[in-house]
Parts: C-alpha cells; sequence; structure tokens
C-alpha cells in the first residue's frame, strides 16, 4: 500500500468520524449514553389495565413543547404531539441494563402497570418490569427512587438531528408545556 494510499483512508476515517461526532446525539456524553438503547419506533401498544386519563391538561394530538430533561440534549424545548394520555403513578428507577451492563440511574419513568410486582411500592424497593421502552431495561432489576402520581403521555417527536420517535413512553404532565 502507497503512503498516498495510506493517507486517503486516514483522511476518509477522519471526516467519518467527525460526521458521526456532529450527528449523533449520544455522542461523548456518558450521562446520556444509555439513550443509545432507546427504542425509536415504540409500539402503540400499551398495557391493558393502564387507565386512559378522564381529564388530560393536553389531548391526543395536541402539539406541546417538552420541557423533559431525563432524555439529555434530545427533549428539552421540542414540539412533540400528545399520541395518548393514562392516569397512573410514574417511577424513577435504577438498574443494570441486560442489554449492555451500564449502570442506568434515575431512569424517567416506568408507569404503575409496566412493574411486574404487585400490592404497596415503596422507594428504595427493587422490583422488575414488563417494560421495553429501552433495551437491556425488561427483566432487570429496578430500584424505585421515587414515584409521582400523574397524567403519562406517550408522545411522537423528531430529534434534532432529524430522526423521528414515534410512541415514546413516558413523559409525565409536569414535563409538558402548551405552545403560546
Amino acid at each position: 500500500m502507497k503512503k498516498q494510499d495510506v493517507l486517503i483512508i486516514t483522511l476518509l476515517f477522519i471526516v467519518f468520524f467527525v460526521f458521526y461526532m456532529t450527528t449523533n446525539p449520544h455522542y461523548g456524553d456518558a450521562a446520556a449514553m444509555h439513550h443509545m438503547d432507546m427504542v425509536y419506533r415504540g409500539s402503540p401498544e400499551v398495557p391493558s389495565d393502564l387507565e386512559v386519563a378522564t381529564d388530560p391538561s393536553f389531548e391526543v394530538g395536541e402539539r406541546v413543547v417538552s420541557r423533559a430533561d431525563h432524555m439529555v440534549g434530545m427533549m428539552d424545548g421540542i414540539e412533540v404531539t400528545i399520541v395518548g394520555a393514562f392516569d397512573t403513578v410514574a417511577y424513577a428507577t435504577t438498574y443494570t441494563s441486560t442489554n449492555s451492563g451500564m449502570l442506568v440511574e434515575n431512569h424517567k419513568w416506568i408507569v404503575r402497570e409496566e412493574i411486574v410486582e404487585k400490592g404497596d411500592l415503596e422507594d428504595g424497593m427493587e422490583v422488575q418490569t414488563t417494560a421495553e421502552h429501552m433495551k437491556g431495561m425488561r427483566n432487570a432489576v429496578h430500584t424505585i427512587d421515587y414515584a409521582i402520581p400523574t397524567t403519562v403521555y406517550m408522545v411522537d417527536f423528531e430529534l434534532p438531528n432529524g430522526v423521528q420517535v414515534t410512541n415514546h413512553k413516558w413523559v409525565i404532565e409536569e414535563e409538558l408545556e402548551a405552545i403560546e
């Protein structure tokens, strides 16, 4: 291989690497790396015992602004479309991904109906989930960080890099605001 060929291959690698770094919303942020396991095309199915919200602040089909900061650099300040609204308890949990082995701290959100264990749940309790909105979360042992009784929303949105996310589970009512 000639010197010129090596130089061209090296240059192409550098160009590709720079392109990857500037277009991947996850690159270089350790706190957000587990979102590489996010399911971008989620199922519209929800647990059968999850109750449709009786009086949600935002209606299905409505466009609102997300203030969710749990999707580092992905959802805060973007417009989302409501595709479902449900009354439940939302849980923030910490778990080790069965997909990557990475510790995922303070993951938001899993709803009560996605938790296998029945009965009263308390902060610090270990539980399992049927949720699959992140690869590696199902069948992992989750520790409950805290819970919020609220309306949760399933939403569609577009990432800053143009990738479409559908049926994203979950954003809580307190993380959304009307478009002015």
